[in-house]
């Protein structure tokens, strides 16, 4: 499966850049834990993990449709990767 990249998003806004103000290695352990869904490369990385995590087709229109899940109304305030991937998958069929 190929690592889908900015060029597959459907969204435009996110930011490029990558708060300067993180501590290397804290910022490392809190990826592991947070997402945030304003940052391009969070995004990209999370809606890629997604979809080697569960058995979804291995799409552009999987990554975009997990991307759009980010969006969702009730995930408006969630930013925990494990709720976010529970989520969107207990939601694939449903929606």
């Amino acid at each position: 499966m190929a690592d889908f990249t900015r060029e597959d998003l459907a969204f435009t806004g996110y930011s490029q850049t990558i708060d300067s103000n993180d501590i290397p290695k804290t910022i490392e352990v809190l990826d592991k834990i947070y997402v945030d869904k304003s940052e391009e490369l969070e995004v990209i990385h999370f809606c890629n993990q997604f979809l080697k995590k569960y058995k979804v087709p291995q799409t552009r229109a999987s990554f975009q449709r997990v991307e759009s899940f980010l969006q969702h109304p009730n995930l408006e305030q969630e930013i925990y990767r494990t709720q976010l991937l529970d989520w969107i998958a207990s939601n694939w069929i449903k929606i």
